[in-house]
């Protein structure tokens, strides 16, 4: 792994000159891109890891063409992929006004995400790239596009991990034919559709069929989206169910300085192969704070149905409130996730900005109360000092879906103290009374033998050169559940140092 290190970094220091500035090739090529370098050394083998990619692009006119070349030692535990290095991606793609076709890696999504939305997340290391050809064509009355690939699977089981020599671009799943057409014939209305066509999966005389119709309403003070959308043939994770469907809406009021929002989902068997190629919307509040979101719901869109309200209003001079509330049921009426939240949000307050929070989620594992504050204000000129602190207390249920005595809290505390925009040094610290924190000293029944557990740890942030942001951690992390769009994994532990660079042009 050292050795790995030592190559990035030799590579990185070849390659930032190029990235930083870009320069012309002979017949006016230009050459541009970015790289990226995160690792971990650590004592503790779920500690360590390595990742690194390097985006290099060449265009010319209206051609482009774009390479990533990779290196990917990632805990299994959090990443479910091979450990690979090579040619990751490589495109060629022709734009010319409102049309673009693209030959090689790429994404797609239509309507949604009920039937594809193929995306990638390097926090989640998630990469749903598309390897085929797509078309694209963009006018001021319709949009419509065309697709043959096959997807990367984002998700690999342990028989697969173990699989000697695994191809840097990933494995991938059987091949998608499709379209999606979308008429505008007023800036206020839109409508159309989409079909995709997979060839047979493992098991399976014959291919699968995904259709989706969906519709928008633009106003002043409304905008309205509804999408249905059907699976005809073997789908679901099962591979065995057919008449897959799906409903979607949503609807956002303007009403003076009132908003509101609603959505509505409903999905049976629609989570097309077990869900890595389609991403249709959650319909619950994503947060963004660290123990919220890690209570935040797994999505299974082969059974739920769920509803999202949102309500937001100024209070005060500075200030606002946002209310909103979610639940989700699985198809036979189980609850299976809630969520109430209310934060108040108050831009300058003793001269300061504010958050103060409260929230209550309950799962089928648990019911957990959130308690948040956060403020930031400028010590200086230049200097600047924000403060971030969670509590949350959880009971859970030893019996799926029934709730017990056994309680316990975590606390999680941030300090920032930024010097310039530049550089910003922080603390990290987390508390919690869980009995099943700390893996290492155990009881006969597998709880903790300590009622207190710690995990702290320092990061400096650094932005070099308008080009290169730098992040240093040392300390300890906790491990925890980490979730964006209804996409969950767990990050493991961390003791020891970590390092992320970014370079850009």
């Amino acid at each position: 792994m050292k050795r790995l290190i030592l190559l990035h970094l030799l590579w990185l220091g070849l390659t930032l000159p190029v990235l930083g500035q870009g320069f012309l090739l002979p017949g006016g090529i230009e050459v541009s891109g970015n790289t990226y370098l995160e690792f971990a050394l650590s004592d503790t083998s779920k500690s360590r890891f390595t990742e690194s990619w390097t985006d290099l692009f060449l265009t010319r006119g209206n051609f482009r063409a774009g390479f990533r070349l990779g290196v990917h030692e990632p805990p299994v535990s959090f990443a479910s992929q091979n450990s690979v290095s090579g040619l990751e991606h490589r495109f060629l793609e022709y734009r010319k006004g409102g049309f673009l076709a693209r030959v090689g890696n790429f994404y797609s999504l239509f309507g949604r995400g009920l039937i594809l939305r193929s995306f990638e997340n390097r926090t989640l290391r998630w990469d749903g790239n598309i390897d085929g050809v797509k078309l694209e064509y963009r006018h001021r009355y319709a949009d419509g596009q065309l697709i043959y690939g096959q997807p990367r699977k984002s998700r690999l089981s342990p028989q697969e991990i173990d699989r000697k020599d695994p191809r840097p671009g990933g494995e991938r799943l059987p091949a998608l034919t499709g379209g999606e057409l979308k008429l505008k014939p007023d800036r206020r209305v839109g409508l159309g559709g989409a079909y995709l066509y997979s060839d047979s999966l493992e098991n399976i005389k014959d291919g699968v069929h995904r259709w989706s119709v969906f519709s928008e309403l633009n106003f002043d003070y409304a905008n309205i989206y509804g999408e249905y959308a059907g699976v005809d043939g073997a789908g679901g994770n099962t591979n065995t169910v057919e008449g897959g469907r799906g409903l979607y809406f949503s609807a956002n009021l303007f009403l003076g300085d009132f908003t509101l929002l609603g959505e509505y989902r409903q999905y049976d068997s629609l989570a097309f192969d077990g869900g890595l190629t389609n991403n249709p919307p959650t319909v619950i509040q994503e947060h963004l704070y660290t123990l919220l979101n890690r209570r935040q719901l797994i999505q299974n869109s082969d059974n739920e149905e769920g509803y999202l309200l949102q309500l937001g209003y100024p209070v005060a001079e500075h200030g606002v409130a946002t209310v909103s509330y979610s639940r989700t049921e699985s198809l036979q009426g189980r609850k299976v996730y809630e969520d109430f939240t209310a934060l108040y949000e108050a831009a300058d307050i003793l001269g300061a900005e504010w958050v103060w929070g409260f929230a209550r989620q309950q799962d089928l594992e648990g019911r957990y109360l959130n308690f948040l504050a956060s403020t930031s204000f400028a010590v200086s000129h230049y200097r600047s000092l924000k403060m971030i602190f969670e509590h949350q207390h959880a009971r859970v249920s030893e019996i799926p879906g029934f709730i017990t005595q056994r309680q316990h809290y975590d606390q999680l505390l941030t300090l920032e103290l930024g010097l310039s925009s530049r550089l910003a040094f922080s603390f990290l610290g987390e508390h919690s009374t869980d009995q099943f924190a700390d893996e290492a000293e155990l009881n006969d029944d597998l709880t903790s033998r300590k009622k207190h557990h710690f995990w702290a740890g320092g990061q400096l942030n650094a932005a070099l050169f308008n080009r290169i942001d730098l992040a240093v951690f040392g300390g300890t992390r906790r491990k925890g559940k980490v979730c964006i769009g209804g996409v969950c994994v767990v990050k493991p532990e961390l003791e020891g140092l970590e390092v992320s660079l970014t370079a850009r042009l």
